[in-house]
């Protein structure tokens, strides 16, 4: 079973996201809603797959959240923002992550999140 790792602050985006994963089938689930907290969960989770929201509810960032993640293994990574602009300038720390916007494209997630780490 592969492991999903989905951070977002807001909690109705958060069952959203958990909730389309369980759909999904295959899928070991954790989520978090801060950026602390997801760092810290990633390092006992392990998780193959990081989707995170870029702006959170600490001064921990999404980039941040998948920066520290990478550094420690391959893991298939998307970030989410609703603050298009701001998340593509921070993001050139984490090139090659592919940026999604609110409102999902669950299908085109759906296509990132299978696809093997290169």
């Amino acid at each position: 079973m592969r492991r999903i790792l989905i951070v977002e602050d807001e909690p109705e985006a958060l069952e959203l996201l958990v909730s389309w994963v369980h759909h999904q089938r295959g899928w070991e689930v954790r989520s978090a809603q801060s950026g602390k907290s997801a760092i810290e969960l990633s390092k006992t989770f392990r998780p193959d797959v990081v989707v995170s929201d870029y702006l959170l509810q600490d001064e921990v960032t999404g980039v941040d959240v998948i920066e520290e993640v990478q550094s420690h293994a391959p893991v298939r990574c998307v970030l989410v923002t609703g603050v298009l602009r701001k998340a593509i300038i921070d993001a050139q720390r984490i090139s090659g992550v592919p940026i999604l916007t609110k409102p999902l494209d669950f299908r085109r997630l759906q296509r990132i999140i299978t696809e093997p780490v290169s």
